[in-house]
C-alpha cells in the first residue's frame, strides 16, 4: 500500500511534466551543474593568487618556467631575426647581382677603370647565429634567479620563524655583511653580478632601440661598458640614451673593479707584513718565543755560522712581526756594540708556536735547531707549562709521518728546575733542557767568590772567539791523556768523548784513547786546528807539589732577591767553609722571607751545613739604608749583629725579580746600587785608616747585567765586577743547539760537582819568579795536578784587555818570563 501510494504520487507529479520523463529531468539535472560550475569556476585573481603561492613554496618551478620563456622567446626572436638577416642578404645580393651585370658589360665594352681599393672588394664576415649569447644569458638568469630566490626564501622565514620586522634595506645590508665576512669570493663575485645585469640591461635597450638582434647587442653594450669613448660615434636619440647610460654604469663597474683589486693587493701585502706566509728553508735555526735573550741568541748564531757564509733564523712568535724586526734594526743599527749577523738572514713570522699548523708553516720538521723561550712576563710555572706544550706540539709534529720526522735538537728554556724533569719524561731523546734562573745563579755565585772569572765565562760560552768542539782524531789512539796535552798547536784538550756517549771532563791520567773516542778540544773554530807531530818536549822543572791553600770561612752579601734564591742558598752552601755568613739584604719583609723561600710549597726548609743566614732589610739603591746593616730577627727585631760593606769577602748585586721590570729599568737600578755601594765602601776604608791605621781592601761588587748595552757604560764608572747573565744564558742555549753534548759539558762546569773553571795563581806552576817558560810547559804541570790549563793573564792587564790569552792563547810553544802576579784560568774538581 505504501509503494503505491508513493508511486501515485510520483505519477500525480508526472502528469505535470513532459511527457518523456528522461527527457524533461536531464535538463533539470544539467543546468543543476552548470549552475554549481559557475559557482566554483577560478577568477583570472585567484589563479594569479594560486600561480604566486606555488612560486613562493617552491621557487624551482619559478626559475624553471622563466628560463623555459627565456629560452623560447630567444629562440623566436633568433629566427625572426635570422630571417631578417636572411632577407636583407637576399636584398644585397640581387643589388651585388646587377653590380656584377653592369661590371661584366663594362669590361666587355673596354671602360672598365678600378677605382675600388682591396679592402672595399673584401666580402663582408657572415654573421653568426646568436645561440651562444643565448645559452650565457640563461645561465647568468638562471644563477642570479636561484640566488635571489633563495635570499627571499632566507629573508621570508626569519620574519615567518622569529616574528622579525625589518626593512630589505636591511637585509641586503646584513647579508652583504655576512657573504663579505665569510667568503673571499664575495666582492669578485658581486661585481660579476652587477657587470652581467648592466650588460643585459644595456643589450636589451640597445636591440629595441636598434632593431637588432641580441647576439650583437649584447657584444655592443660590453663595448660601451669597456671603454667609455665607444658611445662616441652612436646615432639617434634613444641609442645615445642607452648608450650613455651604459657608459655610465661601466664607469662605476670599473671604479668598482679596482677599489676591489686594490683592496685585495692591500689586503695580501699586509698578510705577507704580519708574517703570515709560509717560510720555505730548510737547515735552518728555529727560534720559538720571543724575550729578552733573543737578540744575544742571534747574534751568537750569526757567529757560528760566519765561517759557513751565513745561515739563515727564523722565528716564530705571538708578537708583532713589525715591532720585532724594529727591534733587530735597532740592534743592528746601535752605535754602542750594535748586533752583527755576519751573513745570516734573519724571518719573522707571527703565530702561535703551540699550534701544529703555525709550526709547519715554518718549516720545523727540517730546521737544523729549535730553540724554545719562555716568555716574559709570566709566572715560572705557568711559563714552564708552556713549554710543556711547546714539546708536546714539537713531538706530534715529529711522530704524524714519516716526512715530518725530526733530528734536529730541541732546546728548551725552563724557568724552575723543579720542572726539568717533567720535560725529559715527555721527551727524554728530542730535548735538551736548560733552566736559566739556574744558570745565573750557578754564574753569579762563581763570579762573586772569583773576581775576573766572568769575564773568563763569557769568553768560554759564546762563539767570539774560543768554543768547544768534538772530533775523533784516529792518530791518537792508543795515547793516554796526558800525552796528547801538547798535541795540539791551536787548540788545548779538555776531555774526551767515549764510544759509549759519555763525556769525561779532564780523565784521569791512566786513561787512554780508544778506538772510537772524540777529543773534546778548546778552538776557535771545528776547522781551526789539527793534531801536530808530538815533537814538543818540555825542558822546563817540575815544580814543587804545593797544594791550594783551603779555604776560609767568608762573610758574603746579596743585594736584591731572586725567585730561585733558595737554590742559589744551597748552592753556595756546597762551596763555601764552614762557620761562613750570607746577609740578604732587600725590600722583602723578614716575615715573608722563609715562605718566599720555600715557592709556595715547591720547596722544603734550608737544610745548610756550612752557612749561616742574616736578614736585613732595606732599599739597596738607598744610600742611609746601606751605610751600616742590621741583622733582624724571625719577627723583625734587630739584634745586636751589624755590619758595614768594607767587611765582606764577596758582595752580589742581583737584578729585579720584577715581572713587570724590564732590562733597561733592571740594569738601572743595579747601576745605582753599585756606584752606591762603591762610594761608601771608599769612604769606610778611608776612615778606617784614618782613626787605626788599618789597610783594608774592599771586596768589588758584582753586578747582573741584563742589557749588553750596559757594558759601556760600566766601563765608564770603572766597575771591575760584572756578570753579563743574559749574554752568558743565550750562550750557552746557542751551543746545546750546535751541539747537543754542550749540555753535558757546561752543566759540568758550571755546578759545584764535577770540573769547573778557577783562577789560580802562577805561583802554583812556577819553580821560581821570574821563570822563563812556554804555555805547555805550565800546562803540563797543572796536568800533573789533576788540572788542565785552558790560558793565562799577566799581572800588567786588565781582563777585558787579554781576550786571546785568557782561553786557548796563541804560540804556545814560545817562552815567556812569568811572574808571581800572573793568573792561570784551570779547570779543575
Amino acid at each position: 500500500g505504501v509503494l503505491m501510494s508513493g508511486g501515485s504520487r510520483k505519477e500525480g507529479k508526472g502528469a505535470e511534466a513532459p511527457a518523456d520523463h528522461k527527457l524533461s529531468t536531464q535538463p533539470n539535472g544539467g543546468t543543476e551543474d552548470r549552475h554549481q560550475s559557475k559557482a566554483s569556476s577560478p577568477t583570472f585573481a585567484s589563479v594569479v593568487g594560486e600561480i604566486i603561492m606555488t612560486f613562493r613554496e617552491r621557487p624551482g618551478i619559478a626559475i624553471l618556467m622563466t628560463v623555459v620563456c627565456i629560452f623560447y622567446a630567444a629562440i623566436i626572436t633568433g629566427y625572426y631575426a635570422s630571417h631578417h638577416n636572411m632577407t636583407r642578404r637576399l636584398v644585397e645580393m640581387q643589388v651585388e647581382q646587377q653590380k656584377l651585370r653592369k661590371l661584366n658589360a663594362e669590361i666587355v665594352g673596354g671602360s672598365y677603370q678600378c677605382k675600388a681599393d682591396a679592402t672595399s672588394m673584401m666580402p663582408e664576415e657572415p654573421q653568426g647565429r646568436p645561440y651562444l649569447t643565448v645559452v650565457v644569458v640563461l645561465s647568468g638568469l638562471t644563477l642570479l634567479g636561484k640566488f635571489v630566490m633563495a635570499e627571499l626564501s632566507l629573508a621570508r622565514k626569519k620574519m615567518d620563524d622569529f616574528k622579525m620586522a625589518f626593512t630589505p634595506g636591511d637585509f641586503v645590508s646584513y647579508r652583504l655583511d655576512y657573504y663579505f665576512s665569510t667568503s673571499k669570493w664575495a666582492k669578485p663575485l658581486l661585481l660579476l653580478g652587477v657587470t652581467f645585469f648592466l650588460i643585459l640591461a644595456g643589450a636589451v635597450g640597445l636591440a629595441l632601440a636598434n632593431g637588432g638582434n641580441l647576439s650583437a647587442s649584447v657584444w655592443e653594450s660590453w663595448t660601451y661598458v669597456a671603454d667609455p669613448g665607444t658611445h662616441a660615434d652612436t646615432e639617434g636619440s634613444m641609442v645615445r640614451l642607452v648608450a650613455f647610460s651604459i657608459t655610465i654604469g661601466g664607469m662605476l663597474v670599473f671604479a668598482l673593479m679596482i677599489g676591489i683589486i686594490s683592496e685585495s693587493i692591500g689586503e695580501k701585502v699586509d698578510e705577507l707584513r704580519k708574517g703570515k706566509s709560509r717560510v720555505i728553508e730548510s737547515g735552518h735555526t728555529l727560534m720559538l718565543g720571543w724575550n729578552d735573550k733573543s737578540l744575544a741568541i742571534i747574534q751568537q748564531i750569526a757567529l757560528a755560522n760566519e765561517s759557513e757564509g751565513g745561515g739563515c733564523v727564523v722565528v716564530l712568535s705571538e708578537n708583532d712581526k713589525e715591532s720585532m724586526e724594529e727591534t733587530l734594526k735597532s740592534a743592528v743599527d746601535s752605535l754602542q756594540g750594535g748586533l752583527q749577523l755576519h751573513g745570516t738572514h734573519v724571518i719573522f713570522r707571527s703565530g702561535n708556536p703551540l699550534v701544529e699548523f703555525e709550526l709547519m708553516k715554518v718549516s720545523a720538521p727540517s730546521a737544523r735547531a729549535i730553540i724554545c723561550l719562555s716568555a716574559d712576563g709570566e709566572a715560572a710555572d705557568d711559563a714552564d707549562s708552556r713549554m710543556v706544550r711547546q714539546v708536546l706540539a714539537l713531538k706530534g709534529i715529529a711522530g704524524s709521518s714519516a716526512e715530518s720526522r725530526m733530528d734536529a735538537p730541541v732546546v728548551v728554556e725552563l724557568c724552575d728546575i723543579d720542572n726539568k724533569e717533567l720535560v725529559k719524561l715527555i721527551a727524554p731523546d728530542m730535548c735538551e733542557v736548560i733552566v736559566a734562573h739556574d744558570i745565573i745563579g750557578r754564574l753569579m755565585i762563581q763570579c762573586a767568590r772569583q773576581p775576573g772569572l766572568a769575564h773568563v765565562l763569557e769568553n768560554l760560552m759564546g762563539f767570539d772567539g774560543d768554543e768547544f768542539y768534538i772530533q775523533n782524531w784516529p792518530e791518537l789512539e792508543g795515547l793516554t791523556f796526558d800525552d796528547i796535552t801538547c798535541r795540539f798547536d791551536d787548540a788545548v784538550p779538555i776531555g774526551v768523548k767515549t764510544v759509549e756517549g759519555s763525556i769525561l771532563i779532564n780523565p784521569s791520567h791512566a786513561y787512554k784513547i780508544e778506538r772510537g773516542d772524540e777529543i773534546l778540544v778548546l778552538a776557535e773554530d771545528n776547522d781551526s786546528y789539527s793534531v801536530n807531530d808530538g815533537s814538543f818536549k818540555s825542558a822546563a822543572k817540575a815544580t814543587s807539589s804545593a797544594r791550594v791553600p783551603p779555604i776560609d770561612s767568608e762573610m758574603m752579601l746579596f743585594c736584591g732577591w731572586r725567585r730561585d734564591m733558595y737554590d742559589m742558598i744551597m748552592e753556595l752552601d756546597q762551596y763555601v767553609a764552614p762557620g761562613s755568613e750570607l746577609w740578604l739584604f732587600n725590600v722583602v719583609p723578614v716575615d715573608k722571607r722563609a715562605e718566599m723561600l720555600r715557592d709556595k710549597g715547591n720547596k722544603g726548609e734550608l737544610q745548610l751545613k756550612n752557612l749561616e743566614i742574616k736578614n736585613a732589610v732595606g732599599n739597596p739603591i738607598v744610600r742611609r739604608d746601606l751605610q751600616r746593616l742590621v741583622a733582624l730577627d724571625e719577627q723583625g727585631t734587630e739584634t745586636k749583629d751589624t755590619v758595614t760593606l768594607e767587611q765582606f769577602d764577596s758582595l752580589l748585586i742581583l737584578a729585579d725579580d720584577d715581572g713587570g721590570a724590564d732590562m733597561q729599568s733592571s740594569d738601572s737600578r743595579s747601576l745605582a746600587s753599585l756606584l752606591i755601594i762603591q762610594d761608601i765602601q771608599k769612604g769606610l776604608v778611608k776612615q778606617r785608616f784614618e782613626e787605626s791605621g788599618e789597610k783594608v781592601v774592599a771586596c768589588d761588587p758584582i753586578s747582573e747585567i741584563l742589557d749588553t748595552r750596559t757594558r759601556s757604560l760600566l766601563r765608564v764608572v770603572d766597575c771591575k765586577g760584572y756578570v753579563m747573565s743574559n749574554q752568558i744564558v743565550s750562550a750557552v742555549i746557542s751551543q746545546v743547539a750546535e751541539c747537543r753534548d754542550m749540555n753535558t759539558v757546561l752543566g759540568e762546569l758550571l755546578s759545584a760537582e764535577g770540573n769547573e773553571p778557577y783562577l789560580r795563581p802562577a805561583s802554583l806552576y812556577l819553580a821560581q819568579d821570574g821563570e822563563k817558560a812556554c804555555f805547555w810547559d805550565i800546562a803540563q804541570r797543572a796536568r800533573a795536578r789533576d788540572e788542565i790549563a785552558i790560558g793565562y793573564r799577566p799581572k800588567e792587564m786588565a781582563w777585558h784587555d787579554c781576550v786571546n790569552l785568557i782561553l786557548n792563547p796563541p804560540n804556545k810553544r814560545e817562552k815567556r818570563k812569568w811572574s808571581v802576579g800572573d793568573t792561570v784560568v784551570i779547570i779543575a774538581p
